[in-house]
């Protein structure tokens, strides 16, 4: 399966796993702190349109602690993700493990390559199971996903 949705390619490595790409019109410094600062991540991290991100705490260093957390301005709804970080390489790659709700716990890796000044950024979520995968893909994340990489090319081209 691959699926485009709002520019960023989505595909199913194996089983168990989901993959987003998209290349930025930017340095892979520049995406690395669009991702890693919380300051610029609650500016693009948002999934739909309308939510906001009260939550946003990074200890960007291996063993260190991320916390993320949604909600609708109104209240109605709110959602909160954390995980640790098992392996930091500035500007390249980063590891972490990935906590939701009830659901068994996911290892996502984004690498950064860079060429001739523009960067493709890799996700990739390895669940424990296929039927995990799949579910996590019913939720709707991949368009979620989607409109926030669609975000950050416009928060990089602002920077």
């Amino acid at each position: 399966m691959t699926t485009v949705k709002f520019g960023t390619t989505v595909t199913l490595p194996s089983n168990n796993e989901i993959a987003m790409s998209r290349t930025f019109d930017a340095p892979a410094s520049l995406v690395w702190k669009a991702f890693t600062e919380p300051s610029l991540l609650r500016r693009w991290l948002l999934g739909p349109d309308g939510w906001e991100m009260p939550i946003c705490e990074v200890d960007l260093r291996v063993g260190g602690k991320w916390r993320y957390g949604w909600a609708l301005p109104d209240g109605s709804q709110a959602f909160e993700m954390y995980g640790e970080y098992t392996e930091v390489t500035p500007f390249s790659r980063l590891v972490n493990t990935e906590h939701f709700e009830d659901n068994p716990p996911a290892v996502t890796t984004v690498e950064f390559v860079e060429v001739d000044g523009r960067t493709t950024m890799t996700t990739t979520m390895r669940l424990v199971s296929q039927e995990a995968r799949d579910a996590v893909l019913a939720t709707g994340m991949s368009d979620g996903a989607g409109r926030s990489y669609e975000r950050l090319g416009e928060v990089l081209a602002s920077l």
